[in-house]
Parts: structure tokens; sequence; C-alpha cells
């Protein structure tokens, strides 16, 4: 389960070929975002970026000296290069906002489904492409709105089958979402949430929402087949993990949270439930990203191992089915970003390149960013790649250090459980506290609030999630009566932790309240955690002092902002 930490002597580390290229096209994204105003200045961007690359050509062709230096200055100027590029590159894929504030109103548009959701009482929501434009907005064409398809508590009507890639004609309310000079000024009551939300919005760059009642949302053309075979694939998923021997039971809270966590809908939580993952710090279960795409790839792996695939083209067999997982449950950004690792660590590994997972990691961050330059402004991606390189940086390391000073040995059968009993708890100990101490800032910013109790919760939770899911998937091909057996299995330990989460979150109190306004001060504490555990070598330093300087930055910024 475990592997080494990767540094400099397994080839891995900080010194990884495309760190400091994946980090310059991160800070170019982020000040490129974060200030507007440099749009007028991407031509001088893109000049500035040809001038590097032509710079580092020059000294490569003209001298022949060699040595660190010759190799430093020849990567500073290619990251130099990159930076000024990907800034010009962010200008170019995300536009400025073409109409400005104005007055919601009534309207008909018709848009391309992004991505749906489903929501309480039925409702649907997610992201679409504008495809035919308002007549008082005609310049809002081909840019991203949010839309939410709802009749209410009360509502009667039948929601539309939406599907991704749908052509939706919209009979709604169009408003902007509010622009950032409002939100500064802040508001005294909001209940709901919304200037939050508007907020969110207007950094991921989606300056319109729609809102809809379900008689006022005609799919005017169906989706694609490939994307009518993927809801078809979730509809089949849904039949399977709800068969039960008593029809009743599937309806049943328990049923209903095991369905969600393996699918990803939320919406088959209750708010109490919602609550309490959330105040426990483990509502990431319900999430499908690295967890989920993780204990299915392994289950696939071990069909094919089972089946005596060759190690070498399991790669092939495996990828296409969990790409088929990761599709039917919605292509979230979060999993096809753990598809991505995944599948550049197993081609790797089969096209004997070495399996390196820090690589691999590395590797799909900087395909994310050249697909979605946005995505820097995403909590999904923020959260996903931080806690992805604590483990390498940070968890791992701290695992085989305690490893070396604990007594876990064992001769009997007994002896032996019990050892791998507790290194299995002291590795997860060690990923939740890895995954804490980088996610903390994160959340404080997106969120709001940090989840100390993750660490109590989360190594129990994530291996009880990994049963229950692992029954789950083998449920899925075996015939119904085994289905049966094992969604009755997995629904009762998924009922055991959804009890524990409500018993944490009402005697503990569950997460504290913490915000953190800056982007940039939430990546400069995550930054500074991660790099302090890749550059410090001694115990003390790694352990302590590198979560120690992540915290000071966060408490820093949190005074200075009073």
């Amino acid at each position: 389960m475990l592997a080494e930490p990767p540094d400099a002597r397994s080839g891995g580390g900080v010194l990884e070929p495309l760190l400091p290229y994946f980090l310059a096209m991160f800070a170019a994204c982020l000040i490129a975002g974060s200030f507007g105003g440099l749009r007028a200045y991407s031509g001088a961007a893109l000049s500035l970026a040809l001038a590097f690359f032509i710079a580092d050509f020059s000294v490569r062709i003209l001298f022949s000296f060699g040595g660190t230096r010759a190799r430093a200055l020849s990567v500073f100027l290619r990251c130099a290069g990159v930076f000024f590029a990907f800034g010009w590159y962010f200008f170019f894929r995300i536009p400025a906002d073409p109409c400005g504030d104005f007055a919601p109103r009534d309207c008909v548009l018709e848009a391309r489904i992004d991505s749906v959701s489903r929501g309480a009482n039925n409702s649907r929501y997610g992201m679409a492409t504008i495809a035919l434009a308002p007549e008082f907005l005609p310049a809002a064409r081909g840019f991203k709105m949010w839309y939410t398809v709802s009749d209410g508590k009360r509502g009667s009507g039948e929601i539309p089958d939406l599907r991704v890639s749908q052509i939706v004609r919209f009979d709604g309310v169009l408003s902007p979402s509010a622009p950032l000079q409002t939100l500064s000024r802040g508001r005294s009551s909001d209940p709901e949430g919304r200037a939050s939300f508007d907020k969110y919005l207007r950094s991921r760059f989606i300056y319109f929402k729609m809102f809809s009642r379900s008689a006022g949302a005609r799919i005017e053309k169906p989706a694609d087949g490939i994307c009518d075979f993927y809801a078809e694939t979730r509809a089949y998923m849904e039949r399977s993990l709800s068969e039960f021997f008593d029809p009743k039971t599937a309806d049943g809270e328990a049923a209903r949270t095991y369905r969600a966590m393996i699918l990803g809908d939320k919406s088959l939580l209750a708010k109490e439930q919602k609550l309490s993952f959330a105040q426990t710090g483990t509502m990431h279960i319900f999430a499908i990203s690295g967890l989920h795409v993780g204990y299915a790839a392994a289950a696939l792996f071990g069909i094919l191992a089972l089946l005596r695939v060759n190690w070498r083209i399991r790669p092939f067999f495996a990828l296409p089915f969990l790409y088929l997982y990761v599709c039917a449950c919605g292509a979230r950004p979060s999993a096809m970003r753990a598809f991505a690792m995944i599948a550049v660590f197993w081609l790797a590994a089969s096209l004997m390149r070495g399996s390196k997972p820090f690589s691999a990691l590395i590797l799909a961050a900087c395909v994310s960013l050249a697909v979605s330059p946005d995505c820097v402004f995403d909590a999904g991606f923020a959260l996903s790649y931080s806690v992805a390189a604590s483990i390498f940086l940070y968890a791992l390391p701290l695992h085989s250090a305690l490893e070396r000073r604990a007594w876990i040995a064992g001769r009997t059968l007994a002896g032996r459980a019990a050892a791998y009993s507790l290194k299995y708890l002291l590795a997860a100990f060690c990923i939740s506290l890895g995954a804490l101490f980088a996610g903390a800032p994160l959340c404080a910013h997106y969120f709001s609030l940090v989840a100390p109790m993750s660490l109590l919760y989360s190594p129990f939770f994530v291996a009880l999630a990994g049963i229950a899911a692992a029954l789950g998937f083998a449920g899925m091909l075996l015939p119904a009566f085994a289905a049966k057996i094992l969604n009755c299995a997995a629904a009762f330990i998924v009922g055991i932790m959804s009890d524990a989460a409500q018993l944490g979150a009402g005697v503990w109190g569950g997460a504290v309240r913490f915000e953190l306004p800056s982007l940039v001060a939430a990546y400069a504490a995550v930054f500074a955690f991660l790099g302090a555990a890749a550059a410090f070598r001694g115990n003390f330093a790694r352990f302590v002092l590198a979560p120690a300087l992540s915290v000071s930055i966060m408490f820093a910024v949190k005074f200075a902002n009073g």
C-alpha cells in the first residue's frame, strides 16, 4: 500500500524535471486571474515569452559551457518563458466579462449543458455554455452560465432529464453574478450565502446565472451518443446499488447514504447528515475524487490479476473501464484529475519508464492547467493536488520515521494481524495529518472552516468507505442475488459511519470557523508547508516546523485582516 517517499535518492521529490515549469504555469495563472488589469499587457507578455525562449536557445547554441550554473540559467530562462506564455494563454482562454452589470430580467436563451447535478426537491443545477444569447445581451454567446431548474419545495412539475451535451431552451430569469466591487461592501443579512456563491462564480469567470421553472426548461437537441451511454451506465449503477431484499430498505437513510458515496450524489443526503460530515471533516468521501477512483482502480487491477492478465497490459484493459466509471459519475474535474494521475502512473510502469507517483502528479497538474487555466481558482483543484502532494512530501516520510521507531512485529497469525493493523492505522494517521495541514488553509479560504476532527475520523472512514466501495463495485459485476447481499453489508457499514459522524459532531462540536479571505495567502501557506517538508531533512524541522510555518502564515494574515 505504501511506497517510499520521492526524494533525491529515488529521482523524485522537489527536483522533479516538470516541477519548476508547473510552478511557473501556476504562478502565471494565479497572477493573471487575480489582476484583471494585466489583460491590457497580454501581447507584451507573449513577446517576453518568445524573448526568453530565444535567449535560452541562443545560450545553448552559442556557448558550450556546462555545469550547474549553466543548467540553472537555462531552467530560469525557460521558466520565465513559460510564466509569460501562460500569462498570455490565460487571457486568451478566459475572455473578459462581455456585459458587465445589468438588472435581472426575464428572457429566453439556449445553452449546451456542460455539467448537471441533482439538488434538493429534485432540482437540477450546473454549468452550461450559452449557444443562443438573448436579444438584449448578444455578446453573452459562448460564455459560461450557472443554471438552476427548480419548482421549489412544493413544486409538482416534472423536471426534464437533463444530460451533458444537450441543447436546452431556458425560459426564466437571467441575472449577473454580483460584481466584485459589490461583494466587497458586504451584506448585513445573507442567510443563504448568495453573496459568497456569487463571489465563487466570479472567481471561476462565470458571469451569468439563469433560474428557470421546470416548465421553462425544454430540451431542443438530445445528448450526444457517448453522453447517453454514460447516462445509461450511471442508471445501471444506480439500479445495482439499489438492489436489496426488502424494497423499503433501498429508500432508507443508510442505503441512500451508500449510493451517495459511490455515485457522488450529495442530494441523497439529509441536511443533518451533510452538516455532520462537514463538521467532522469527512465530506470528501462523497466527492468522486482520488479516493473513489483509487478504489475502483484497485478493484479492476485485482480482478485482472486474478484472471492472470500480464501486468504490462493490465492498464490497457483497466483504464477504459475506469474512465467509464468517472464519466458515468459526471466526469467531475477532481475525478478526471485522479484518473489522469493513475493513467500516467500505470502507463509509465507498463512502458518500463519507472513508476514515480510524484512525477505522475506533476504531469497531471500541468495537463489540467493547460486544459483549464482557470482551475487554479477551483477548490477541487487546489485541495486534490495539495493533499496528494502532502502524502508524498510529508505523510509517507513521517510514516517511515515513525515505523522505524515503533514496535511492529509478530510471528504468530494473531501477531502478524495486529502488526499489519497497527501499520495501517499508523499510515492512515500520517496521511490524515498531512491532508489536514495541506487542506486547512484552502478550507479556511473556500469554506471558512477547519475541521481538526478529520484527524480522528478520516483514518477509519477512509478504510470503511473503501470496504463499502469494494462491495458496491463487486455487486455491479455479479448477479442480482449476490448484489443484494453485498449491498446490505455495505449499507450497514455506511450506516455506522453516518451515525458516528452525527455523534461526533454533536458531542465534540465539529469544525472550527476560521476565515482566510485571500486565496494568495492560502496558497502561500500551502506552499510553505509543502516546500519546507520537502527541503528540510531533520525530523523536527520537517514534521514540526513545516506545519508550524504554514499555521503562522494563516494566523498572520488573519490578524492583518482584523
